[in-house]
């Protein structure tokens, strides 16, 4: 049982410290999105190292939480983390149960932040395809033709140049 107490007192450790990393990754996330709307989006290649950090961070501290699950033989729910904690007759079940409850909920507003970021640079990936589109179409050959329905000397040059 102290063992278990002890694991416990880890677990709960763990799932602040996640919450905590997560929260901050959820703050990247607007900060990611406020340069992706503002005029300097090249300023986002600056949250770069630090998402990387963080994403790093929370695959780690995952790790645990899966391996706090896996050696209590529980499988990583809410449903499950509640039965065991009360069949172990935890006096600080709650408590754990609201890290988690919080930590989930955490998670899911930065998967929405991150849909959100991901629907903003899948626009801004198609309007640059739209706008190369463009410049590469200006120097190609033109079919234009003169009004007598011949095509004109000039065309070999690209529009841009006839014009």
């Amino acid at each position: 049982m102290i063992m278990a107490a002890r694991q416990l007192i880890q677990f709960q450790e763990t799932l602040s410290a996640t919450n905590a990393t997560a929260q901050e990754f959820g703050v990247l996330l607007m900060d990611e999105r406020k340069h992706l709307t503002s005029t300097l989006r090249e300023d986002v290649n600056l949250l770069l190292p630090q998402k990387e950090l963080l994403i790093k961070q929370l695959a780690g501290l995952q790790s645990s939480i899966l391996q706090f699950c896996t050696a209590s033989e529980i499988e990583p729910t809410y449903g499950a983390l509640r039965a065991y904690l009360y069949r172990l007759g935890i006096a600080e079940a709650e408590t754990v149960l609201d890290h988690w409850t919080a930590l989930k909920n955490t998670l899911i507003k930065n998967q929405a932040l991150n849909k959100t970021n991901e629907a903003i640079l899948k626009e801004l990936l198609r309007r640059n395809q739209i706008k190369q589109a463009m410049v590469s179409s200006l120097g190609r050959q033109s079919d234009t033709y003169a009004a007598p329905g011949k095509q004109t000397s000039r065309t070999m040059e690209g529009w841009v140049a006839q014009v």
